[in-house]
């Protein structure tokens, strides 16, 4: 009898905690949507091409190398999407696994949206302008980037934590 009573009371305790858990899960908080962001002003590339670029710097992720006998840190993947519909893939943010990324996209010129995630704020929709022999830098990895802090602050794209994502497209 008293054994059966503990049971009960372990069975309804378990069910408790994971009605807790469950309902953690399914509250998905929708991301974050910035202002675009545009290349970095008077920073115009030396080529030919038509072609414009980017260059994400998303969130640092752990990836499975070799089976789980090595995890690597790479510039984490994101998908990229053009306002038109002409483009919709996934971007993995390194070469290889001794590349940490980010890498660089070629792309025409056109207006974009990122989904990515942040170091600090979680998934992130960052709409883009990518623009004829211009790169256009996204940072979103939290780390300090050298090239954001010459700029006045005002031109610049913000997280809700204040961390610079990039320059204001114009």
């Amino acid at each position: 009898m008293m054994k059966d009573k503990i049971m009960k009371t372990l069975n309804v305790s378990f069910l408790a905690g994971a009605l807790t858990l469950l309902s953690a899960c399914a509250s998905n908080t929708p991301p974050v949507t910035l202002q675009p962001v545009g290349p970095a002003p008077r920073m115009e590339e030396v080529n030919t091409s038509t072609e414009g670029y980017l260059v994400v710097y998303s969130a640092w992720a752990l990836y499975d190398e070799f089976d789980n006998k090595v995890l690597v840190d790479h510039h984490g993947k994101y998908s990229l999407t053009s306002d038109d519909g002409k483009v919709n893939k996934q971007i993995v943010n390194h070469l290889d696994r001794f590349d940490e990324g980010p890498i660089r996209v070629t792309l025409p010129p056109g207006s974009y949206k990122i989904n990515a995630r942040s170091a600090h704020s979680g998934r992130v929709i960052v709409p883009v302008v990518v623009q004829s022999r211009h790169t256009t830098y996204v940072y979103l990895d939290g780390q300090p980037h050298p090239k954001t802090l010459a700029d006045s602050a005002s031109t610049m794209v913000k997280l809700p934590d204040g961390q610079i994502v990039g320059w204001a497209a114009k």
